[in-house]
């Protein structure tokens, strides 16, 4: 399935390659993704609260705003003296994420606030959102397998081939994405996260 491939070859250029774009295309094509399977499979993306929060920052950056710019995906370095489950993070600002939020239809508007509030890591005026990319890419490989649907690509079977390993060796498929430093005062993450986004902005 073309839409499958197209997927994870954003993905894969999104962690490998991330540059001003990557985010928004990858967000696009998850989003093209979802409208494939349920018109072809009867399968629902939104069922997974990773999807309901990326769809939401997609739907601003398609329709309201351009906060790119605001967005970086970096490899945390030991010097920040920050620890967490997964190498690269991509922060937000909370301002952005709640405009997001702002923006949906008023008949689902406080369930996804609540959903999306429970999904997002914040850290002061900094979201961190890059757990769900994660858990959404791993999660979709279980629901594609189930439904007996695959892709063909490298990226594909690099993201199929670590999942079903992780599930063979008893290991969860998903992470926590939470970030901590040895005194885990909030205020310090947020420093560290805001100074992040300075230097690559």
């Amino acid at each position: 399935m073309e839409s499958v491939d197209r997927f994870y070859r954003s993905y894969l250029k999104y962690l490998n390659q991330y540059d001003g774009d990557t985010l928004f295309i990858l967000l696009n094509s998850l989003h093209s993704l979802n409208h494939k399977l349920m018109s072809e499979h009867k399968i629902d993306l939104f069922k997974t609260n990773e999807f309901i929060t990326l769809q939401t920052i997609r739907n601003h950056l398609h329709h309201e705003s351009e906060i790119t710019n605001k967005l970086t995906t970096i490899p945390v370095s030991n010097k920040l003296n920050i620890e967490t489950d997964l190498i690269f993070l991509c922060l937000m600002n909370k301002h952005d994420l709640e405009t997001s939020i702002d923006n949906i239809k008023n008949k689902h508007k406080e369930k996804h606030r609540e959903i999306i509030n429970k999904t997002v890591h914040c850290y002061g005026s900094i979201i961190n959102i890059g757990h769900v990319i994660f858990n959404m890419a791993a999660k979709l490989i279980i629901i594609l397998n189930k439904n007996k649907i695959k892709g063909k690509s490298e990226e594909y079977f690099k993201n199929y081939n670590a999942v079903m390993s992780d599930i063979s060796n008893n290991y969860s498929i998903t992470i926590s994405g939470k970030i901590f430093t040895q005194a885990n005062n909030v205020s310090e993450i947020e420093g560290a996260l805001r100074n992040i986004i300075k230097s690559n902005n």
